[in-house]
């Protein structure tokens, strides 16, 4: 039995990486991957989260749920998982593979005011999947200060990135009076990535980089 669940697992994943390598040959300048993050980058982020502190994970760019199966899996109850993906193929896909999830279709950049408006919070944790290194400096600032304004103090914002320096610029990071850190590095992952951690400045980190 355990091979044939082995066999189904990896099928599914295939099928996974086919279809979202066919939306990126589609829209490629809309998704920053041509691949869905492998399992093992998923975990790592996933690390990132206390499943027993109260509030809301909010994950930003789902992409064929990859990371939020991860974050299910780390103890994530999926009441308190809330999806951020503005490709509408990709929200359906989401919403159809884990019911409860909530997926919603819209924007990033409109963080604050999208939860706001859908009375979501607190957030003790922003996973983000979102190629910030291909953003411009005023997206990315956008998109991290939408975060922190709805972060609770000690939150954190988790953030992948195929890159050896820090996805965020630290001229970005010092106008949000942000810091941040690697927490670890991914090299079974193709290719390689690592995990960046950014909170508020004057706050502990809760792992060594």
């Amino acid at each position: 039995m355990s091979h044939i669940l082995t066999a189904l697992t990896r099928r599914r994943a295939w099928k996974d990486e086919v279809d979202f390598f066919l939306m990126w040959l589609r829209r490629p300048q809309r998704l920053g991957a041509i691949a869905p993050s492998g399992r093992a980058l998923a975990r790592a982020m996933a690390e990132g989260i206390d499943p027993d502190a109260p509030g809301t994970v909010v994950e930003l760019g789902g992409g064929t749920g990859s990371i939020t199966r991860a974050i299910l899996d780390a103890g994530v109850a999926r009441q308190d998982l809330i999806v951020v993906e503005r490709e509408a193929e990709l929200c359906k896909f989401i919403s159809k593979r884990y019911p409860g999830v909530r997926v919603l279709c819209a924007d990033a950049r409109d963080l604050k005011s999208l939860l706001t408006h859908a009375g979501i919070g607190p957030v003790k944790a922003v996973v983000s999947g979102l190629p910030l290194v291909a953003m411009t400096r005023k997206d990315c600032r956008r998109i991290l200060a939408g975060a922190f304004a709805v972060l609770v103090p000690g939150g954190e914002f988790l953030q992948f990135t195929y890159s050896p320096v820090s996805p965020v610029p630290k001229k970005s990071l010092a106008k949000l009076e942000l810091q941040g850190g690697r927490s670890q590095w991914v090299f079974s992952n193709l290719p390689p990535a690592a995990v960046w951690c950014y909170r508020r400045e004057g706050e502990a980190p809760r792992r060594v980089a």
